[in-house]
């Protein structure tokens, strides 16, 4: 966001606030500058929404100060290929200066114009550069058929010579496809190799490096993980979307410079506060504190993709704790890649190992752990599919098989205060459980795969509200591949349906420098606490100066490293969640203290 001083603090702080727009104006094809309109404001609006693509829309009706007579026309400075970078002005009433803050970059969505000698006013509706990916103004594909492969292979050995990477084929799309030349795009991968998941991070990158033909390793944990294909019909943004879509908590939109950008959502954990509490209050105007009862959700259960596999059979046997199976057709040695489907005769013991074909026994690891699987987590007479995959381990080159789960991806996310109900549950086996333990969740939702987030002061808790589902499945869901992707998925739309329903709206003194996903501190009108609150959406009423942000109570979207050395995540650390589940972090944080 535009870097904020005192000045500008004070400058909105102002009894009247008076308004002007800027518009430098472009030509889109040249990228030349045309002319600047500069205007008094008659109405408009403008918007900044985070959960939106086209993150940035500017309508304005105004007077351009420069007396033109200004035209439509393809040879003006008002037509369909130009470039708006607009610019709001508040003036210092004191010194009788004026200061521009930028807004965006746009692109027309509508135009009318009126000019005659007494209104001379112009009228504009545009949104940020997105509309030139979405289809709306540009971005639609003829009939293409667009492939990005997972990865090469030599045509005579089939061996694979090079792995395709997320990045690169989203900047390929961008570049090629969009004509979008100004992008900072970070790499999108497995959430096991980032800094925001997993102290580890560095040392998962170089595990998941793998040797191909030309004796070089290459990683790929940013890999496109299976073929992608594009038809007739679609635009360059579904593309693109489709790619940050493959994992969890990524975003995609146009700063306020006309940048694209491609991240991780922010968790704003280590962020400073950007607007505290005692200026909130200098500009405050009035205050929304409903809640849409109706959207709250604190369980939510995601399905993936039903898995395609390379190979299948029934042909099983489990001895000495392995599990020796006939494929046919399968290679001569174990393939990185390969998707293996196994019909399981009997519950596993700790740390079991799968023997294909003859080809040597090699270890089970759980997907989401990185760890030998724990007893019984396959069932006999049920499908798994494993994923055979090399692992650089001291330089040299390991074969495991990766559990991914059963042939649909299934994950569970519960929002929990982290205390276990005294009231027992019978289960469909007559077994007997706690309810709100994870083994009540497991059997009534009959997944295996369930995690809690636990938030003890969270109103929207199963143990406040009961429990409220939310199920995803198809369409962009689709593009889950293991049970802990749907688990990591799981976690974030939870996230989305029950925190960010934690919310209040605010209306103030209008603030052309405000932006969303930054951190403020705000108290409440019924409350004498000053909570942080993360910035959802801006809308500005230029004709009214006013700002109306929309805020949500800040809860972290992920646990960064410094959150696990610090509070509640040092006292829990060392437990597992089952552990976890049974006590709250006070009693774990007393627990801790004596030792």
């Amino acid at each position: 966001m535009t870097q904020i001083n005192t000045k500008d603090l004070k400058l909105i702080c102002q009894n009247i606030i008076e308004l002007r727009i800027k518009i430098d104006i472009y030509d889109e094809i040249n990228d030349t500058y045309l002319d600047t309109l500069e205007c008094e404001i008659i109405n408009g609006t403008s918007t900044i929404n985070a959960e939106s693509d086209v993150r940035r829309t500017f309508c304005v009706t105004a007077v351009p100060l420069k007396n033109k007579y200004l035209t439509v026309s393809n040879d003006g400075i008002i037509w369909i290929n130009r470039i708006l970078k607009i610019q709001i002005g508040v003036l210092d009433r004191v010194y009788n200066q004026w200061y521009w803050y930028k807004q965006g970059d746009y692109v027309f969505s509508n135009i009318s114009a009126n000019y005659d000698s007494t209104t001379n006013q112009i009228t504009i509706n545009c949104s940020d550069l997105m509309t030139k990916l979405d289809g709306t103004k540009n971005g639609q594909l003829g009939a293409l058929i667009i492939q990005y492969p997972a990865y090469e292979e030599d045509p005579t050995t089939g061996e694979i010579i090079k792995y395709n990477y997320i990045r690169d084929a989203i900047i390929t799309t961008l570049t090629q496809l969009g004509k979008i030349t100004k992008y900072e795009v970070d790499d999108i991968g497995e959430f096991k190799a980032m800094p925001d998941y997993n102290i580890d991070f560095m040392q998962y990158r170089e595990e998941s490096k793998v040797q191909v033909k030309n004796g070089t390793y290459m990683e790929t944990w940013n890999a496109i993980p299976y073929d992608q294909e594009f038809t007739v019909g679609c635009n360059v943004l579904s593309i693109l979307t489709t790619f940050r879509d493959l994992y969890p908590n990524y975003e995609m939109y146009f700063d306020v410079d006309g940048t694209f950008i491609c991240k991780m959502i922010p968790s704003c954990y280590n962020d400073d506060i950007v607007f505290d509490n005692s200026f909130i209050q200098k500009i405050i105007i009035s205050e929304d504190t409903s809640i849409d009862l109706t959207a709250v959700r604190n369980i939510c259960e995601v399905w993936g993709k039903t898995l395609n596999t390379d190979y299948y059979t029934e042909d099983c046997l489990y001895q000495n704790n392995c599990y020796s199976c006939s494929v046919n057709s399968y290679n001569e040695k174990y393939k990185n890649g390969d998707l293996i489907a196994v019909k399981i005769p009997l519950n596993n013991q700790e740390a079991s190992k799968i023997n294909v074909n003859g080809l040597g026994e090699i270890q089970i690891l759980d997907e989401n752990t990185e760890k030998p699987i724990s007893l019984n987590s396959i069932i006999q007479n049920t499908v798994y599919v494993f994923k055979i995959r090399n692992k650089k381990v001291n330089n040299v080159t390991v074969i495991y098989a990766y559990l991914l789960g059963q042939w649909q991806p299934h994950g569970i996310n519960v929002l929990t205060n982290g205390t276990v109900s005294q009231n027992d549950y019978i289960t469909q086996d007559n077994k007997t459980v706690k309810k709100f333990s994870k083994e009540y969740f497991k059997a009534v939702y009959n997944c295996e795969n369930v995690e809690f987030t636990v938030i003890p002061d969270s109103p929207y808790t199963v143990q406040e509200l009961g429990e409220i589902l939310d199920v995803k499945e198809g369409g962009e869901y689709e593009n889950i591949t293991s049970d802990s992707l749907a688990l990591a998925r799981a976690e974030y739309e939870n996230w989305k349906t029950s925190r960010l329903t934690d919310s209040i709206t605010i209306t103030t003194k209008l603030c052309p420098f405000a932006d969303v996903n930054i951190k403020i501190s705000y108290r409440r009108s019924d409350s004498n606490e000053i909570k942080q609150y993360v910035v959802k959406s801006i809308s500005h009423d230029l004709s009214n100066s006013t700002t109306t942000w929309q805020l949500v109570k800040f809860y972290p979207l992920y646990s960064t490293e410094d959150m696990r050395n610090s509070g509640t995540w040092e006292n829990a650390y060392d437990y597992t969640w089952q552990a976890v589940s049974n006590y709250t972090w006070e009693n774990i944080s007393k627990i801790r203290k004596k030792g």
